[in-house]
């Protein structure tokens, strides 16, 4: 039997891995976890990731990570905007059946239909969540809690993505012992990740490579070179 021990133990705490591949690595994960997020089931987990990712963004002095970071934010937003429409449209026909599409109720949620949720600017999108959050909490009872729960995981997720203050520390006055904190958490977030995917997951480990691309955390060994052909002896005389 496998020693109990070990699924206590953050895997993430590994000394071995490096900041670049644990930005990475969390970079990678985040935009699956939004993009592969039943029921919004995984909301409070994309925010908490979020704020830690952010955070070490904004602790890091170094421009490789500052760099993995910024690509972070657009992958991470890139691929809650992607989902957005499927959600979305999952509230929409839950209150449709419910209302009728012309009913008063619709035009509460959805005042200016579905496609704003696919067109809003990013500045605007936060608003637009907002009334759809309004909406269907006024109509809860009749939508039920589920409806309202989707809509406000959506909102908070959207939150989580779009936030920049966090990463807009003064870099040069960033001490070792933020960065350390920064990254401890960050590593923490992703462990409770772990564990939550095997919560809901369970008995079904093949389920983890849709979230967890755990080959970013190693390094990349280049293929070595083909050794040059030895020189061909001369023909004796």
């Amino acid at each position: 039997m496998r020693d109990l021990h070990t699924y206590l133990t953050n895997p993430f705490d590994d000394p071995h891995i490096s900041t670049d591949e644990l930005v990475a690595f969390a970079t990678d994960h985040l935009a699956r976890l939004i993009a592969n997020n039943p029921a919004a089931v995984f909301a409070d987990r994309i925010a908490s990731t979020t704020t830690a990712l952010n955070n070490v963004g904004g602790s890091a002095t170094d421009d490789q990570t500052k760099l993995a970071l910024r690509k972070s934010k657009k992958q991470t937003k890139t691929a809650f905007r992607k989902a957005l429409p499927a959600a979305i449209g999952k509230i929409h026909g839950a209150v449709e059946s419910k209302f009728g599409a012309d009913g008063a109720e619709m035009t509460e949620c959805f005042p200016s239909g579905r496609t704003v949720f696919t067109n809003a600017t990013d500045g605007d999108l936060g608003h637009e969540l907002q009334t759809l959050v309004n909406g269907v909490t006024d109509y809860q009872a009749q939508l039920g809690v589920q409806v309202v729960a989707d809509a406000t995981a959506l909102l908070t997720g959207w939150t989580a993505v779009y936030q920049m203050s966090a990463t807009s520390t003064g870099n040069k006055s960033t001490t070792q012992k933020a960065k350390n904190d920064a990254r401890w958490a960050l590593q923490l977030e992703l462990f409770k990740n772990l564990l939550t995917l095997a919560l809901n997951f369970p008995r079904q480990p093949e389920t983890l490579e849709t979230y967890m691309q755990q080959n970013l955390l190693s390094p990349h060994t280049p293929t070595p070179a083909a050794a040059a052909p030895a020189p061909t002896p001369p023909l004796p005389a």
